[in-house]
């Protein structure tokens, strides 16, 4: 038992100073701040201590009036200047905190876009970034936690003036006082931990209220919410979570009324045992009515400080526990970037998938299931097959957001997991069938992330070669018109098809030597689609392509098809070789959409 406290605690000082650290790479001032402002905190009570003792004596005494005023003045302005510091650094320290946070909230939004994409869909991790988002929003735990340290290193400082002043009368008062704090602490430190456990425990319950309390206010989802009158069933789903959560609150309130009623009890002993034992000093002629004030005045205060040392220990300790769900949301796997090896030769790029199978986590059974295939420098290769065949997932092994569970993807014969990420990634031109628009300019939403010098010739070439350019120009910003209205008034909603349009103006500007394109068009009638892709295939030119689609509007002007089914690959080769075959997965498949491309 000794061990395992020792060994929490050295945990626990292990994770401060890393969450200090984090937090001075912040705002180097940031800790300088509190640990003067803890001094200062820490001198402030000794003014209302000491100077009563002497006030009250020389009025009980000698009464010279000089004296009195001149210990009155010292009082009074003591207290103001002391207090006008500490509300001066609380104000700063409370811009600080905000500061501190939004610091946070930037390196969990950093850590969340770079972890491996695998981790994003994984329920556990959804859960820990869930708690760890709640914990520093809704419970300040980086505040408390900082806080909880600076307390603690306040409250060394008074227990040494403190101590001082009460071992001048009597020690045994300190050994009573320390023995009511540790009970009332120690029943403190179950309430804590009844409360992390109640935390823990409504993640879930949380994670969906939240869901459901989104979609009231998601814009997005408005059509749909008015045209099937889903208000009823969202506000149902809403209660449900709701009533739910109260239930939990209840049985934690509860609890933390008998450890609260059970705390306050101890207290009143206490209270109780310090002017019982003061009074009979000042009786028996011990002490005078001043050194009365001062030493039940330090009592007290003693009780209180060593209650916040305990207590703040306990905080402490207990954000730690919080905290090392922050740690183990940063300890998740992050995507390989700046390491591996360097891409010597962009130009002739061949991909070769060799018995590659995979499952995803958690998941017993195989999406892909021994799949081998060649896609040369150049070559045009279209997969198709019904939903659920693997095709995305194919994809998605490809751009490396999957990693395959069996066999291996190389690249001009090289593992592509032992490329640098970032470079493998700037040979990829991807749309996928669920691609997102961001709330930012067109000019922005095209360019994203492009490191090169943002080329308008470039973007407006884009534009045009996507059939968006025309829209683009009636628009009164043009390029730097924004998407949505939420930064912008003027904001516009695009159409699907301009959407569309303008992902593929996306996947054209990055001019990325591998273009893949997964369904973007899935929403579009047949025809469209086909026009969609033919247009598509006469922008990349030489470059290689990858067509995915449940229909055939690819087919006929690829080099290559790929017919997938149930995460197999069950025929491969050109539209001519493959119809040939009859009473095939392709021959059906064409025959039943040959009204939309004959």
């Amino acid at each position: 038992m000794k061990n395992k406290s020792i060994a929490q605690l050295k945990k626990n000082i292990k994770i401060s100073r890393y969450i200090l650290k984090l937090a001075h790479g912040i705002s180097k001032t940031y800790i300088p701040t509190l640990v003067i402002s803890s001094i200062f905190k820490a001198i402030t009570p000794f003014i209302n201590i000491i100077m009563p003792k002497f006030i009250i004596d020389e009025l009980m005494g000698q009464k010279r009036i000089k004296i009195f005023i001149a210990l009155f003045l010292v009082t009074i302005i003591a207290n103001f200047t002391l207090n006008l510091i500490n509300s001066w650094f609380d104000t700063l320290i409370e811009i600080k905190n905000i500061e501190i946070l939004n610091g946070f909230d930037m390196l969990i939004g950093k850590k969340i876009m770079e972890m491996e994409f695998q981790n994003i869909e994984d329920p556990e991790v959804l859960d820990l970034k869930e708690r760890v988002r709640l914990a520093l929003r809704t419970q300040g735990i980086i505040g408390r936690m900082i806080n909880a340290a600076v307390s603690i290193f306040t409250q060394i400082i008074s227990l040494i003036g403190l101590i001082a002043v009460i071992a001048s009368l009597d020690l045994y008062i300190v050994l009573f006082i320390i023995v009511i704090v540790i009970i009332t602490s120690f029943i403190y430190q179950k309430s804590q931990k009844a409360q992390y456990e109640f935390h823990k425990s409504l993640m879930p319950l949380n994670r969906g209220y939240l869901y459901y309390s989104n979609i009231t206010t998601d814009f997005s989802m408005g059509k749909d919410v008015r045209l099937y009158n889903i208000c009823p069933l969202i506000m149902d789903k809403v209660r449900s979570f709701n009533k739910d959560s109260v239930e939990q609150f209840v049985k934690l309130f509860k609890i933390m009324g008998r450890y609260n009623g059970t705390n306050e009890v101890g207290l009143q002993v206490q209270m109780f045992g310090i002017y019982a034992y003061m009074t009979y000093k000042v009786c028996i002629g011990t002490i005078g009515i001043g050194s009365f004030t001062m030493y039940v005045a330090s009592a007290n205060n003693f009780s209180a400080t060593v209650s916040k040392f305990v207590r703040s220990f306990i905080e402490l300790s207990q954000m730690c526990r919080y905290l090392e769900d922050y740690i183990s949301l940063e300890q998740i796997k992050s995507n390989k970037t700046g390491k591996g090896k360097s891409l010597k030769n962009t130009e002739q790029c061949t991909v070769d998938f060799k018995n590659v199978s995979f499952k995803y986590p958690r998941c017993n059974e195989y999406t892909l299931k021994n799949v081998s295939i060649t896609i040369k420098q150049g070559e045009k290769l279209s997969v198709v097959g019904s939903n659920g065949a693997g095709k995305t997932t194919f994809i998605k092994l490809l751009t490396r957001l999957y990693e395959p569970t069996d066999g291996e993807i190389l690249l001009n014969g090289i593992n592509i997991k032992e490329y640098n990420y970032d470079e493998y990634m700037k040979l990829l031109s991807v749309v996928f069938q669920d691609f997102k628009l961001f709330a930012f300019t067109v000019k922005e939403n095209i360019v994203l992330n492009n490191e090169e010098e943002n080329n308008d010739r470039g973007i407006e070439n884009s534009l045009k070669q996507s059939g968006l350019e025309k829209d683009i120009l009636k628009m009164p910003e043009g390029i730097d018109t924004h998407i949505y209205k939420i930064f912008e008034e003027n904001g516009i909603e695009f159409s699907g098809g301009q959407s569309q349009k303008l992902a593929i103006s996306r996947a054209v500007y990055k001019d990325a030597p591998i273009v893949v394109l997964d369904e973007p068009t899935a929403a579009l009638d047949p025809i469209a689609e086909s026009e969609i892709y033919s247009r598509f295939n006469e922008l990349i030119g030489n470059k290689t392509a990858i067509y995915i689609s449940h229909r055939l509007s690819s087919c006929k002007f690829c080099d290559k098809i790929a017919v997938f089914h149930k995460g197999e690959i069950i025929q491969y080769g050109t539209h001519e070789e493959l119809i040939k075959d009859s009473d095939n997965q392709y021959e059906k498949m064409y025959n039943a959409q040959a009204q939309y491309y004959v």
